[in-house]
């Protein structure tokens, strides 16, 4: 003490980077280094005692608080930046872990100081201010008072909740625990109770008793563990539930302050005598291992059991602090402060099982070094003394040995009778059973034991000493077989006794029989080895290493110790390994290894093998001779299921199977050796070789290594069909070789190569191959297909009437879609198919007179009675003849009437036309007068063409027909537009003289009648576009249909058709002059006459 001050410790805290602790002590505030204890500075700002300190959340701040009523905040650099003050002494200062706010407490209020904030804010509370923890998240702040009130306020000074205790609230924090759910505060009150609440105001759990009054808690690390310091004068070390785990210090005073050190295993604490100190904390490992089975401790009350080879963890909440664990078979023992806690598992039969359940419990306090734990005891080792009691606690038997016990393990054994190694550190190593009361030597040496463990067929027993050396001594001789340094614990493999593992200096060793040994990085410990999988403890956390198997294997099989290389395979080995020991041990016919190794990857074919050569050396077995040929083919087929094809064909041709070796290349596709081995065999046929290599080829796609090799054997069919049906690059110009090459008489096979080349479309190719087979036929047919028409038609040429139909008939169809219709009929005919051409003419003239297109449709019956009167020459049927001549006379008669109609159709359809109307109304009367009454044909419309017969009568001064024709319309159907325009012709033309032009009526220029300008159609034989009394039909001119003075005559029968064209050609114009016995020409009227015979026939003419 100085000038009277006291020298107590009321407050410290820490930066959050564990580097500077700052402590209130007296008036002062002592700022030290915190990692080697050196004071940085000392403060004098307050007048009184400095009750509180606190640094912000980043550590460049902090605030402390006295009796003088005063709030000074410091910089990093210890100097004030700010200071404030309240009524009352300042009892606590904290800051908000998420923002820069400062709560100062006091006897009547407490405030919130923000550096955003000019003023602070200050709320009355009813009484003194003890305590104070904001939460983690910084929303709510945390008030313990003198009077047993806690309440808990939002940011802004509002309360929330308030929960009231009975005594003071000398200390409280929050829990950083983020496992849970909910905000958790711990609570120490002097009426010495350690209590939870949730942020709602809801007791966690039931109060525990202290025994003391806390005066300071805080949580350690991310909260597991908690801190408690008060009037007992220690400093304690509890579960996040309060449980005590045990005592860090005893001080000679009260412990005011205690704080964890931020990322670091330090606490600091503070006493009322003034004493500070700084304990570094480390946790021992507490755990048990028994094969595959690993119990440790966690949070120092929870048991984990891990299950190492499927990584399956359970865990065992004690909630209490765990001294001891041990492990054994389905057994699990751990030792509490006042208890030991025995386990069992649920299903003892399930190696995998995880479910551990409460067997007994020994209610004894039972101190001890070691643990370790049977079927039916618990041992325990003190010092030079091991007690053995049963799950009730009652001692059972006890053994006091020469030295102090460093290392016991169970070496498992019969329930009840199992067996303990036990090493001394006098060099002694015993055996002791648990029902025996005389421990057995096991090895005497002279060094200290370390660590120690024995063979799964405790014939060998490793050995780890002080010097750190391993020793492995043989039981049976006591003597030393492997020795090594450098080693800090050893592992015998659970599953087989040759092979050990042992670690240090940050390597692991494997030791295998004995051959050398094998080494690889590892850091930890090695506590365990069981089949391929090894345990190792590295710091606090045990992991599975996987031990690759393949080199120790390697060595047994290149040792031929077949047995000994499928033991080390059953510990855990690629199927790669797998299969190499069955090759091995089947090339040295160790069947039984063999098989069993291919059971063990299911390789049927294999295993199959096996069972082959079992039954051909059991079949063998009588006679010497035979079984060594059997082992040898036996051998040979061996090699060459392994891969060994050379000393396969080798083995076969010394046992003198040269075909065999000859079919097991030709079964690899290696020909070359095939055929080296057929050289030397007379048996076997070249030719066959070369084939079925071809096949091969053929098989993998190389067709024209196959068509070679099938060409090569005299196969040219084959070859070419397989150059066809791949058609590879420059399959034509190999194939065409072949053609080529072969002669005429092959004739199935140039077929073939011409249907490749023509389906190919290779039309040169098909051409020289049908040329060559004088093929005509194929040859058409591929000029066809490809539409060459000239090449076809000089053929069809060449071979007259042959090809005909087969050409002209296509051809013609080809020529009707290129719309070159006249060739189309032409060809039509060449093939003798007018039936054809009559069709495809009937369905032109149908499609234009559906378009429209008359003078076509007029053109196309023209044709089609020219093809009438052609056909008639190809026959002699007179009654056929007469039928085609009607049919003849009806297209012609269409053929006009189509012509005539495209004017009147042009007349009433374009908005101009160029037409006459003399010429329309000629055309307009050929219509009438030569349809008559029947019904028009399709396309021709009566109602247009009385509409222009109407319209030009009207012009020319017909009005007499005129009206007839207005008359006609009216009782039929005509267009819309048309209607108006009728009317008033209808109309207009009542206003005309009931006649007609004189000047428009025919004259019959055979017979002079001047003829009415429409046939009455009274008489059935002058029915048409004839005279009306003589019937002589009138010969229009198809350029304005005008009539023209033309007479139809017919010669005597007597006159030949020449005589008659001589007649014509040699005739006088002159009128009345006399051109030959029997007729002569005159003049009657206005008409020009020729009389033949007599005058008195005169007549006959009328």
């Amino acid at each position: 003490p100085k000038d009277g001050e006291k020298s107590s410790i009321n407050d410290l805290a820490f930066n959050p980077a564990g580097t500077q602790m700052v402590v209130a002590v007296g008036s002062r505030v002592l700022l030290y280094n915190a990692s080697d204890g050196d004071l940085l500075m000392s403060l004098r700002p307050h007048k009184d005692t400095v009750y509180c300190v606190a640094f912000d959340r980043e550590g460049k701040r902090f605030a402390s608080g006295g009796a003088d009523c005063s709030v000074i905040v410091w910089n990093e650099d210890g100097k004030p930046v700010l200071k404030y003050s309240h009524s009352d002494s300042i009892q606590r200062v904290v800051f908000n872990p998420a923002t820069d706010t400062l709560a100062s407490c006091t006897n009547s209020d407490f405030g919130l100081w923000s550096p955003t904030e000019k003023q602070v804010a200050k709320y009355k509370v009813q009484s003194k201010i003890l305590s104070a923890s904001w939460s983690n998240d910084g929303q709510f702040l945390a008030l313990g008072m003198f009077s047993g009130q806690i309440t808990i306020r939002d940011r802004k000074g509002n309360e929330k909740v308030s929960i009231a205790r009975e005594a003071p609230v000398w200390c409280l924090s929050w829990s950083p625990w983020n496992d849970e759910s909910f905000d958790l505060l711990a609570v120490g009150c002097w009426d010495q109770t350690l209590s939870f609440y949730q942020l709602s105001g809801i007791q966690h759990q039931k109060d525990r008793k202290l025994g003391f009054n806390p005066c300071s808690i805080n949580y350690y690390g991310q909260g597991e563990y908690m801190l408690i310091g008060g009037s007992n004068k220690e400093a304690w070390l509890c579960t996040k539930e309060g449980a005590k785990l045990c005592v860090i210090d005893n001080r000679d005073e009260w412990v005011w302050a205690v704080k964890c050190r931020p990322k670091h295993n330090a606490i600091a604490l503070g006493d009322h005598g003034g004493g500070i100190a700084v304990i570094n904390l480390q946790f021992q490992t507490v755990h048990g291992l028994y094969k595959e089975r690993y119990a440790y401790r966690e949070h120092m009350t929870d048991v984990i059991v891990q299950h190492l080879l499927t990584d399956q963890k359970v865990r065992i909440k004690c909630r209490d602090y765990v001294k001891k664990v041990a492990v054994f078979r389905d057994r699990l023992a751990v030792q509490l402060p006042d208890r030991i806690h025995i386990y069992d598992l649920a299903n003892h039969d399930d190696s995998y099982d995880m479910h551990y359940r409460i067997k007994e419990r020994i209610h004894q306090t039972l101190p001890c070094n070691l643990l370790v734990v049977t079927t039916n005891n618990i041992v325990l080792c003190q010092e030079r003394k091991l007690q053995l009691l049963d799950f009730h606690g009652a001692m059972v038997r006890e053994w006091i040995l020469a030295s102090v016990i460093r290392y016991i393990k169970v070496d498992g054994g019969k329930a009840g009778s199992e067996g303990v190694l036990v090493g001394l550190k006098d060099g002694q190593i015993l055996k002791i059973y648990v029902d025996n009361a005389f421990p057995i030597e096991l090895i005497k040496q002279s060094s200290s034991i370390k660590c120690l463990d024995i063979s799964v067929d405790r014939k060998r027993l490793a050995v780890v000493d002080n010097d750190n050396r391993i020793l492995v001594y043989d039981l049976a001789t006591k003597e030393i077989v492997f020795q090594e340094s450098n080693a800090n614990c050893v592992a015998f493999n659970t599953e087989l006794g040759d092979m050990l593992s042992y670690s240090g200096n940050g390597t692991l060793a494997i030791k295998t029989g004995n051959f050398p040994v094998s080494t690889q990085k590892l850091q930890g410990f090695v506590v365990g080895f069981r089949g391929s999988k090894l345990f190792c403890l590295q710091y606090l956390t045990m992991k599975t290493i996987d031990v690759p198997q393949t080199a120790s294997l390697v060595r047994y099989v290149e040792a031929k110790d077949f047995n000994a290389a499928y033991q080390i395979a059953c510990l855990g080995v690629t199927e790669e390994d797998w299969k190499v020991l069955g090759l091995a041990a089947l090339k040295a016919l160790e069947l039984e290894v063999a098989r069993k190794a291919f059971v063990r990857i299911r390789d049927m074919k294999f295993i199959e093998l096996v069972n082959s050569i079992e039954a051909r050396l059991t079949a063998a077995n009588g006679d010497e001779q035979d079984l060594e040929k059997a082992k040898g083919l036996c051998q040979a087929e061996i090699c060459a299921w392994s891969g060994d094809y050379q000393e396969a064909a080798k083995a076969y041709a010394r046992m003198g199977e040269v075909e065999k070796a000859i079919n097991l290349f030709v079964d690899l596709r290696q020909w070359d050796e095939a055929k080296v081995f057929a050289a030397g065999n007379s048996t076997i046929d070249n030719k066959d070789l070369t084939r079925r290599q071809a096949e091969w080829a053929e098989e993998t796609n190389d067709w024209k290594k196959a068509a070679e090799m099938f060409l090569s054997s005299g196969d040219p069919l084959r070859a070419c069909r397989i150059i066809g049906e791949n058609k590879g690059k420059g399959w034509q110009e190999t194939m065409i070789d072949v053609v080529r090459n072969i002669p005429k008489s092959e004739v199935e096979v140039l077929k073939l190569c011409g249907k490749f080349y023509s389906d190919s479309d290779e039309d040169s190719y098909a051409k020289e191959v049908y040329v060559k087979l004088d093929d005509f036929s194929n040859l058409m047919q591929l000029y066809i297909r490809k539409e060459n028409w000239v090449d076809a038609t000089r053929l069809a040429d060449e071979h007259e009437g042959k090809f005909d139909k087969s050409v002209f008939l296509p051809y013609a169809e080809w020529l009707a879609v290129q719309d070159r219709f006249d060739a189309a009929l032409e060809a039509y005919r060449k093939a003798g198919r007018p039936d054809q051409s009559e069709r495809m003419m009937t369905e032109l003239t149908s499609n234009a007179v559906v378009e429209g297109r008359f003078k076509d449709a007029s053109y196309y019956y023209s044709l089609l009675g020219t093809e009438i009167l052609k056909g008639m020459k190809l026959t002699k049927d007179l009654k056929k003849n007469e039928k085609h001549l009607k049919q003849y006379e009806e297209y012609v008669k269409r053929a006009d009437w189509y012509y005539a109609y495209s004017s009147i159709h042009n007349f009433c359809n374009d908005p101009f036309t160029s037409l006459q109307p003399e010429m329309l109304f000629q055309v307009s009367r050929f219509l009438i007068n030569s349809m008559g009454q029947i019904d028009a044909p399709p396309g021709i419309s009566r109602v247009n063409t009385l509409y222009t017969l109407a319209k030009q009568a009207k012009v020319l001064g017909a009005f007499k027909l005129a009206r007839f024709a207005y008359d006609r319309l009216q009782q039929l159907k005509v267009p819309g537009t048309w209607e108006d325009n009728i009317d008033l012709d209808v109309l207009t033309i009542q206003a005309k003289p009931v006649r007609d032009n004189p000047e428009l009526a025919p004259v019959c220029y055979r017979c002079g009648s001047t003829n009415p300008l429409l046939n009455p159609f009274s008489n059935q034989n002058t029915v048409g576009d004839k005279c009306t009394n003589c019937g002589h039909p009138f010969i229009r001119s198809y350029v304005n249909f005008d009539i023209l003075p033309l007479v139809e005559f017919f010669p005597n029968p007597d006159i030949s058709d020449e005589e008659a064209l001589e007649i014509i050609r040699t005739h006088d114009k002159d009128a009345g002059k006399k051109k030959g016995k029997d007729w002569e020409e005159s003049k009657r009227g206005e008409a020009d006459v020729m009389t033949f015979g007599d005058e008195d026939d005169d007549n006959d003419w009328g």
